[in-house]
């Protein structure tokens, strides 16, 4: 007699829901849904220098709140690595979210600190606005807003 492996069940589904939002710790499935277009270009703006001032900042930090709720901090990027377009020897930039919220533009060869790396090559690539970097994974985002998980 065939057993039933998986149960398409709602009640579970709303348990882990429930169980994901009161510890805070976000799920690769919610990670890979699509950025909203206020924190796409507030990345993008990294370059254009429109972040150097408080306010600036501020207004990041918030984007960086809504976009990710109310996760723990282990769901958190560690920080996001994108192409550099401030010319020649700049390769590419880094937001370090680690709670510092230094922007740093790294030139061809300079060496990234960390996890932040392992984005480099990806970030540099076209088919990317930019690259989240978790401590355990990378999330590469397109200029659309989507996600994929490396």
């Amino acid at each position: 007699m065939p057993r039933i492996i998986l149960q398409n069940d709602s009640s579970n589904w709303e348990a882990n829901r429930k169980q994901t939002i009161t510890t805070g710790l976000i799920s690769d499935r919610d990670l890979l849904k699509a950025r909203s277009k206020n924190y796409l270009s507030l990345i993008a703006g990294l370059d254009a220098k429109t972040l150097s001032d408080t306010k600036g900042m501020q207004e990041l930090i918030n984007a960086i709140q809504k976009e990710f709720g109310t996760a723990d901090i282990a769901s958190l990027p560690l920080g996001i690595v994108a192409k550099c377009f401030l010319g020649h020897p700049h390769e590419v930039h880094t937001l370090d979210l680690s709670g510092s919220q230094i922007i740093k533009h790294y030139k061809i060869g300079e060496s990234l600190p960390g996890n932040f790396e392992k984005g480099r090559t990806l970030a540099k690539h076209n088919a990317y606005a930019f690259v989240e970097v978790y401590a355990d994974k990378v999330i590469l985002i397109r200029e659309d807003g989507t996600a994929t998980k490396l």
